[in-house]
């Protein structure tokens, strides 16, 4: 096509050339170069292309030698189309192309491979791009979340007063503070017996003084759900358990990798009852004691090895027996001395 579109202006300049004393009678009786170049085309037969490029040309075309290059190239043009229409035209001249040029890539390129190639890959994920950092971590009764450097305090003598943590209005207040890597996984537990996470460098990172985000607007809670219990996981092992209480005063361990792949939209943790519901879930090592609280002021400490592990749909055992309008009001997890 680039080579058709040439030999078209090629052939528009030899008639120029051929009537050369015409052209520039024509050109210098035009009041501008429209009119110049719609004259060019009436009286020559041009096309829009050719008169342009006609008008375009400089002087020094007019000599001997380069009328005589514009003539072979050209010719030369007209040699080009017709070999390449060969070449659309047939197939076999096609294959013996496309061989001739492999053989020449391979005689250029045909040395030995400078790079190794490896099968074997790994993985690239968003949180290869996160710093590892720790971060001080604050929830209010409310709901509210955020994170802030643990950089950001700075160390102050016993008799300062210290500085704002968090900013609460109302009858909120900081319920849980603790510290989390940015690597790390929040686990948030609700009373429907639900589990949900999110990755520490998800939580917004705001100032000291902030109130922070609403969780609920970070996971995706059923209607009527609230968050009772967070855990705080730096891997998902099998050396670890999550341990839940009850209203109702059930108790049930499930080993922490069963929670190591939730859905957005969360996972069951412990089946709940219609009339029951979860009130505290903790992160246990398999050796530590539990210790369950009532409203009327009762209690109980038991071994954790007291308790079987299950699974997640299951509902758990009673860990405490519970006189009528009595129920479980907190779990403490204890480690055992010696």
């Amino acid at each position: 096509n680039k080579a058709e579109q040439r030999a078209h202006i090629l052939e528009g300049l030899k008639i120029a050339l051929d009537n050369i004393d015409e052209i520039i009678a024509t050109i210098k009786k035009s009041r501008n170069v429209e009119t110049a170049q719609s004259n060019l085309m009436k009286n020559f037969k041009l096309s829009e292309i050719q008169a342009k490029a006609i008008l375009d040309m400089r002087l020094q075309k007019l000599t001997g030698l380069e009328r005589k290059k514009i003539e072979d190239e050209y010719r030369e043009v007209l040699k080009t189309i017709e070999h390449l229409k060969a070449i659309l035209a047939s197939e076999q001249l096609q294959m013996r192309l496309i061989k001739e040029e492999l053989e020449e890539l391979k005689e250029k390129y045909g040395d030995a491979r400078r790079t190794e190639i490896i099968k074997t890959y790994e993985e690239f994920s968003i949180e290869d791009m996160i710093a590892e950092e720790d971060m001080v971590i604050t929830i209010t009764k409310d709901g509210y979340i955020k994170r802030f450097p643990v950089s950001g305090y700075r160390r102050q003598n016993r008799n300062t007063r210290g500085s704002s943590g968090a900013s609460t209005k109302g009858q909120d207040f900081v319920e849980h503070l603790f510290i989390a890597s940015t690597h790390n996984y929040i686990m948030f537990f609700t009373d429907k017996g639900k589990c949900y996470w999110l990755k520490v460098h998800e939580i917004p990172q705001v100032g000291k003084a902030a109130k922070g985000r609403a969780i609920v607007n970070m996971v995706q809670l059923e209607k009527n759900e609230q968050i009772r219990a967070f855990v705080n996981v730096k891997e998902f092992s099998d050396e670890y358990f999550i341990t839940m209480a009850t209203r109702k005063g059930l108790v049930k361990k499930t080993n922490l990798m069963a929670f190591s792949n939730p859905r957005r939209d969360g996972i069951y943790a412990i089946k709940i009852n219609a009339d029951d519901q979860l009130i505290e879930a903790k992160l246990t090592d398999g050796d530590n004691d539990i210790f369950l609280a009532t409203s009327m002021g009762l209690a109980i400490r038991f071994s954790e090895k007291e308790v079987r592990e299950m699974g997640r749909v299951a509902a758990g055992v009673k860990g405490i027996s519970l006189s009528k309008n009595d129920y479980v009001i907190g779990m403490v997890v204890v480690k055992r001395e010696g």
